[in-house]
């Protein structure tokens, strides 16, 4: 789940030895956990350390343990809250999550972190209104917010509030002037308006000059081509699309009818076959956690 992963990236780390922050930096973790067994201070950062090399492990039962233990030795500090309902967003187990940070917003109802992650953990259960109340506080305390925003905008999109979604682009724009998505949202605002090409293909260029690996943009850019009947530079970008993101059900949809239209019956059959399983994928459970806070 990418916002949970990217949520990570917010959580300071407390005082650990700073060999241990560069092996956990640098995805080393059993190397962070044998430095932290030669530590004899035992106190929260230790136990936040802990849980974070654990989660590198991917052993989650440890990594909510030990990530409980630093928030029963220092319940006042809004990181250890974070931490721990970070590894259940990051696990599919947003109800687990939205239960913490909703708690840990009770107590710090100011801290940006907590409620970020109550509102990354409200849209992955589609609690909307929920979700862009914390977002909103979010972007009205730091406007360039990435992950605020992209969340954000993604529900707009998802709902069809085009009008809404270019607003909020056009504002998270002029807080965070380089960032690749926001000329990404306001075209694919603008092709949700209907409003002209034009305009559209050249913020979504300038969203790939900045990220050329953004499958989201590759797949929006082939959608307009496809519809301008470019099909060679439609079936590029679509193409782009699915190298980066081959889950990307939208770009295979998009494909499918590109190769159609241009009398690739095979290709077409092919990406609708595609399409079939992933939305058959998109039915089966996906794996959560199985245990609760405090053990299995």
């Amino acid at each position: 789940m990418w916002a949970a992963g990217v949520l990570g990236l917010w959580l300071l780390q407390g005082v650990t030895p700073p060999e241990v922050e560069r092996h956990l930096a640098a995805g080393a973790s059993q190397k962070a956990l044998d430095r932290l067994a030669e530590t004899d201070v035992r106190d929260a950062a230790w136990y936040s350390a802990a849980s974070r090399a654990w989660d590198g492990l991917n052993d989650p039962a440890k990594a909510v343990r030990f990530a409980e233990n630093a928030l029963g030795l220092e319940p006042g500090n809004p990181i250890y809250h974070a931490r721990l309902g970070q590894i259940f967003l990051a696990r599919n187990t947003p109800k687990a999550a939205f239960e913490i940070f909703t708690e840990a917003a009770a107590l710090f109802p100011d801290n940006f972190v907590v409620r970020l992650g109550r509102g990354l953990a409200a849209k992955e259960l589609q609690l909307y209104e929920d979700a862009e109340h914390e977002l909103r506080w979010c972007l009205g305390n730091q406007p360039g917010a990435p992950l605020a925003f992209d969340a954000l905008a993604t529900i707009y999109v998802q709902q069809a509030r085009f009008p809404d979604a270019g607003a909020l682009a056009e504002a998270f724009v002029k807080a965070n002037a380089g960032d690749y998505r926001g000329p990404y949202f306001q075209a694919a605002a603008r092709e949700g308006q209907q409003l002209g090409d034009g305009e559209t293909l050249r913020l979504v260029d300038l969203s790939l000059q900045r990220n050329p690996r953004f499958a989201a943009a590759h797949a929006l850019r082939g959608k307009i081509l496809l519809k301008q009947k470019k099909l060679a530079e439609a079936t590029a970008s679509l193409k782009a699309a699915i190298t980066y993101r081959p889950d990307l059900v939208q770009a295979h949809l998009l494909l499918a009818r590109a190769y159609r239209e241009a009398g690739d019956a095979a290709g077409a059959a092919r990406e609708f076959e595609t399409v079939r399983q992933l939305k058959a994928r998109e039915q089966e459970p996906r794996p959560s956690l199985l245990y609760h806070r405090g053990g299995k």
